[in-house]
Parts: structure tokens; C-alpha cells; sequence
């Protein structure tokens, strides 16, 4: 995130040349037109991983290692906002005019984003029905449904 996304909203004058190698690494590797010419949801989308997604990230590795009960309160609308965020940018890019092979070196980038967040969204769902059912039998009520 550090190294390659924030450089579409860094000055490029406060990009290191070391950061620019690997840009330009990738962009040839890659082809990766986000990284070429990024569309405005791209950038809004940088906003939402440094406002959002690193703050979360932070805090839940130390909530799973103590194994919060408010985990999946905070995670179940990360996965969502990283599934959704991926799942764009993969429909962006299988419009590029583009060989399908790089399409599907994307793909292979991407993808597994796109996996663990929707087993991330399965996981902190049934986690947090659980606590929900757990809630609702402890007070007596009926059951949620």
C-alpha cells in the first residue's frame, strides 16, 4: 500500500526514486493502467486504504491476537469495503483494451484480494450471528431472525 498505491495521491516531487523503481516495475510487469493514468475512483479508493484500511488493519491484528469480541464489528464492513474496492477495479480492467493475458496476470493480483475478503465477510458474519444468537438466549428472547 505504502510502497505502490499512495503514489497516486503522494506530490510527485516527495517520491523517492527507489518507490518510483518499483512503480515502474510493475507498471512494465504488470501493466497495470491504475498505475498509469488513475481514474478518479481510483484515488478515492487510496483515500478510503489509508483512512480506513490501515487503521483497521492495525488495530485488528492486535483484536484478533487478544481476541476481541468486537472483531467482527470491524471487519465485517472492512471486508465488505475491500471487496467492493477490488471487485471495481477487476471490472474496470477486463474493459481495457488490453491482451487477455495481462488481464489475467491482473487477475492473479487481485484476485486472491478478492477471495479473502469474501471469506472474510462469510467469517465475520456467522461470528457475529453467533454473538447475536449467544445474546438473545442469554436474556431470554426469542430467537433473532
Amino acid at each position: 500500500m505504502f510502497l505502490m498505491d499512495l503514489q497516486a495521491i503522494y506530490p510527485p516531487s516527495v517520491v523517492p526514486g527507489f518507490m518510483l523503481t518499483v512503480k515502474n516495475y510493475y507498471i512494465k510487469t504488470y501493466k497495470d493502467q491504475f498505475f498509469v493514468n488513475p481514474p478518479p475512483f481510483f484515488k478515492l479508493f487510496i483515500w478510503s486504504e489509508i483512512l480506513f484500511q490501515a487503521p483497521v488493519t492495525v488495530w485488528a491484528l492486535g483484536g484478533l491476537y487478544r481476541n476481541s469480541p468486537k472483531i467482527p464489528l470491524v471487519l465485517l464492513p472492512y471486508a465488505i469495503v475491500v471487496f467492493l474496492t477490488t471487485l471495481t477495479c477487476m471490472v474496470e480492467y477486463a474493459s481495457w483494451e488490453v491482451p487477455l493475458a495481462d488481464k489475467i496476470e491482473l487477475t492473479k493480483l487481485y484476485g486472491p484480494y478478492l477471495a479473502i475478503a469474501t471469506f472474510m465477510i462469510g467469517d465475520m458474519y456467522l461470528r457475529l450471528d453467533g454473538v447475536i444468537s449467544r445474546a438473545s438466549a442469554a436474556s431470554g428472547g426469542k430467537k433473532v431472525q
